[in-house]
């Protein structure tokens, strides 16, 4: 199977779903073959035609619904191997996934689906596909391998037992077979257990020597839950009701330890009847369960990443509407207090309602950053100047009782990262670490680099073999159940009192730390503390100065601003603050409308205020559109949320202006007129 030009099959009723599945996989495995059906039958019957490697299902179909056609293609035994991701444009339920776990199926696809998600999904399946075929075959290798053997091994038994004549001849060729054989063999007295003959194999899977197995019973080096099981077997076999059984089971060592081994087992014949026995294969599966583990570790963070990735979008989308909507309401509440007189009785409601505004738009941000929406201006920072810049503020947080230490190296450990939200990262890992710890304890912040060797794969991402930047934030708290650590990254999630948190601080981590390229690794224990660990690629070149953003007041300037954005109210918010402030204003709903205006007009535009998600052409594009016409224009982006349209991963270079909206008036005003300062 060739995992880079997979063979696809999609079906859909829908034509429009499945062009753009075909593009998407013309995009993301160029030379793939794709096919299509509209129907499950038609799709069924081009599944054996064309055997594909994976199959695209849509669940809402006329006639026979995506359920039943995963059904009957895991029926079919030529079919049943290929992987199935049933397509839904609904956040499966309980309901919707007990259904696609009974048919069968091994993913869900959200419509409208993303490249990149589209791109794990068929890598991952064709895993799944390659991993689930390889140990098919090669079971089926050595479980025929086992039966001959089995088979040969017990007739020889038998001949050499009713033939005395050839007995030196059976003798040597089953004492070969016995010592060399690559697997476990045994000979089991069927009614104590004791091991009568043990070859070397199985000494070396059980820990002992054969001498220590001639001494001992089966069920006494057998894990407890698996005796049961092996005591049914053996009755079926005595009882003539089977001639071989076969069950996984566990073997205990002496150091305590299991090993996984699979057993075959079958009655061997004596001439008296008086002392039956039987013949045991064992062939050690450790391995092969350890792979089984790791395939259900996968499947497990695939399906948290496509939970967190639908909460991410929905509250992305509600996050973006919010933000315009509290942009109007602190900017009309500046503009009442701005007319108000300070002995106004209303002033005081006015103030009520800005910091409300205020209050939900920092819950905006805390959505925007957990769906991985948020504007970054990513530069080179030392992680260690970072850390002793935020100590002061983090003993006046934490309060007395909690001892703050950090550790850090003498060589400065460079990242590219937003140093606004780093901040955010450590501060809120610091404040659960305080709330943990009400009765005080030690708080350790660490940055180090570390070489990871080989890849390790864990319940939230995955760190690939390289040199990282490692932040670690230490305490010696409650800890967590497994139960709470496997929840802690869930939006609103949260083991606070309803009014003591929001459920978005260490979701809010989560998307800064993955939109900035990071992993975050958890260590928990109930009552011994809890460990963040966040790995971020190094970086090279020179760390940019730390500070402070600026509070210098900027006068009044003159100029002509143009704002773009198809908001109304933005426009009008725009509008009144900049003319108030002495400035002339055009103003566009689109970048299209903004071009015409600039061809009208014969005066010079000094700024353009633009929206960065505008229909059709974006923000970005229209500001390198308008450079060429206007050298030396004066660029200020806003914006509420981004995607990959606009710009990769949400990144804009950090010597872009950029507003965040919602904004106040004064910030609108104060941005703008830092903008039109002439130069020193």
């Amino acid at each position: 199977m060739n995992t880079t030009k997979p063979r696809l099959l999609a079906i859909d009723d829908g034509e429009e779903p499945l062009e753009q599945l075909q593009t998407a996989v013309g995009h993301l495995f160029p030379g793939a073959e794709f096919f299509s059906a509209r129907n499950g039958s038609d799709g069924i019957a081009l599944a054996l035609a064309k055997k594909p490697d994976m199959i695209l299902l849509d669940i809402v179909m006329p006639g026979m619904d995506g359920f039943e056609t995963c059904r009957r293609i895991k029926e079919d035994i030529r079919l049943k191997n290929i992987p199935v991701a049933f397509l839904t444009a609904v956040k499966p339920d309980g309901e919707i996934c007990e259904k696609a776990i009974e048919a069968g199926a091994e993913a869900f696809i959200a419509k409208p689906f993303e490249l990149w998600e589209l791109l794990v999904q068929v890598r991952a399946m064709l895993k799944i596909k390659a991993a689930n075929i390889s140990q098919q075959a090669e079971r089926a290798k050595l479980q025929q391998m086992v039966e001959l053997r089995t088979r040969e091994l017990a007739e020889q038994l038998t001949l050499r037992e009713k033939a005395l004549e050839s007995l030196k001849e059976s003798e040597a060729l089953f004492k070969a077979a016995f010592t060399e054989s690559p697997m476990g063999i045994c000979l089991v007295d069927s009614d104590s257990g004791r091991f009568l003959r043990a070859n070397p194999m199985l000494a070396k899977i059980t820990g002992r020597s054969q001498e220590e197995l001639g001494r001992t019973d089966w069920m006494s080096i057998t894990h407890p839950e698996d005796i049961s099981a092996q005591l049914h077997g053996l009755i079926g076999m005595s009882t003539g009701k089977t001639d071989v059984f076969r069950l996984e089971k566990r073997y205990l060592k002496p150091d305590g330890s299991s090993v996984w081994v699979k057993l075959t087992a079958t009655p061997l014949p004596a001439f008296d009847k008086s002392h039956p026995r039987y013949l045991g294969m064992v062939e050690d599966i450790s391995a092969a369960k350890a792979a089984e583990q790791e395939r259900t570790h996968l499947e497990e963070q695939l399906r948290q990443s496509q939970k967190m990735e639908t909460a991410g979008s929905l509250a992305g989308g509600i996050a973006h509407d919010f933000n315009n909507m509290l942009c109007a309401i602190l900017t009309y509440s500046d503009l009442l207090l701005n007319a108000m007189d300070k002995s106004d009785p209303k002033r005081e409601d006015v103030e009520e309602i800005k910091k409300t505004g205020l209050r939900a738009a920092a819950l905006t941000r805390q959505l925007l950053a957990f769906s991985r929406k948020q504007v970054l201006q990513p530069r080179i920072l030392d992680v260690n100047t970072v850390i002793s810049g935020m100590k002061t503020m983090l003993h006046r947080l934490i309060g007395e009782n909690i001892k703050l230490s950090t550790l850090t190296p003498d060589a400065p450990i460079l990242i590219k990262a937003d140093p606004g939200y780093l901040e955010q990262v450590l501060l809120n890992l610091c404040v659960n670490a305080r709330d943990a710890m009400p009765k005080g304890g030690d708080l350790t912040l660490e940055a180090c680099t570390v070489r990871i060797d080989t890849e390790y794969i864990n319940r939230h991402g995955t760190l690939l073999p390289g040199e990282y930047a490692m932040l670690s934030v230490s305490d010696t708290g409650c800890g967590m159940s497994a139960e709470t650590k496997a929840h802690i990254f869930e939006p609103f999630f949260t083991t606070k009192p309803r009014d003591k948190g929001t459920g978005l601080g260490l979701s809010t981590v989560h998307g800064i730390v993955k939109q900035s390229g990071g992993t975050i690794v958890v260590y928990s224990e109930e009552g011994r503390g809890t460990v963040f660990k966040l790995y971020f690629p190094l970086a090279s070149g020179e760390a940019s100065p730390a500070g402070q953003p600026s509070q210098k007041r900027f006068s009044a300037a003159r100029g002509t601003v143009l704002v773009v954005d198809d908001d109304p109210q933005i426009k009008a918010i725009a509008r009144r603050t900049l003319a108030g402030d002495g400035l002339s204003v055009l103003e566009a709903s689109s970048a299209e409308e903004a071009l015409a205006i600039c061809g009208r007009i014969k005066n010079r535009i000094d700024l353009l205020l633009t929206d960065m998600v505008l229909p059709k052409m974006t923000g970005v594009e229209l500001a390198e559109r308008m450079k060429s016409d206007y050298p030396g224009i004066k660029i200020i982006y806003m914006s509420g949320y981004t995607d990959h349209s606009v710009l990769t991963g949400g990144m804009l270079a950090p010597d872009k202006t950029f507003i965040q909206k919602p904004f106040t008036l004064d910030l609108l005003t104060q941005k703008v007129r830092e903008s039109l300062a002439p130069p020193k």
